[in-house]
């Protein structure tokens, strides 16, 4: 038997792959890589189901995220994260200002809404947040997940700081943020994520970086 045949048993009928590279043999058509077709979303509407607390970096998804650009203090900057709260979506992006992620969030409930505005980010902190004496997350850690990015008031016309209690953090539970409540405005203000994907994204997010809250 020749090779050739031996290869007939591969057989990519998968609607989700595409081949992105093969040649020709006289018995088969041989399929050495395939890559996931990028979803066909022409309206936000269609991209935002696609949307997960997992996040989804599919580009015809990523199209609609907003523009990151902002100026701070008479400089022109580009935020790392833009949150939507209309939506809770949280954007995530490149220094360049491309965003590279999306993910469902949860944010505050309407009788605490998280405040809109500009925030930088001042540090970031772990479970179970034993240097944060005498605050809520010292005193209930695992309301607050495994990781917190900390966040401050940025003012845009003069870059002053100011505090703010509203971090960007994990959940003590999944259930309770993302599928009891469909609308997920659920928390005192936070924007609460994911637990793997606060622990992936925080360590990329570097202090001095902007959100935008919308």
């Amino acid at each position: 038997m020749r090779i050739e045949d031996s290869l007939k048993i591969l057989n990519f009928t998968n609607e989700q792959y595409e081949p992105t590279f093969s040649f020709k043999s006289d018995s088969a058509d041989i399929v050495l890589f395939q890559t996931p077709q990028s979803q066909d979303c022409d309206t936000f509407e269609k991209a935002e189901k696609l949307i997960t607390p997992q996040g989804v970096k599919d580009k015809s998804v990523l199209k609609y995220a907003p523009k990151p650009d902002i100026v701070i203090a008479g400089e022109k900057k580009k935020a790392g994260i833009v949150v939507d709260t209309s939506k809770n979506i949280l954007y995530r992006y490149d220094k360049d200002g491309n965003p590279i992620n999306a993910y469902l969030i949860a944010s505050g409930k309407k009788s605490t809404p998280t405040d809109k505005g500009v925030r930088i980010v001042t540090h970031k902190e772990k479970f179970p947040y034993k240097s944060a004496l005498g605050t809520k997350r010292r005193r209930a850690p695992r309301d607050y997940g495994p990781m917190i990015i900390c966040l401050k008031k940025l003012d845009p016309k003069t870059g002053e700081q100011s505090k703010t209690g509203e971090f960007i953090h994990g959940c003590r539970s999944y259930e309770k943020t993302f599928e009891s409540t469909p609308d997920r405005y659920v928390s005192h203000g936070c924007m609460r994520m994911d637990n793997n994907v606060i622990k992936e994204l925080a360590p990329t997010v570097e202090k001095g970086e902007i959100v935008i809250i919308k």
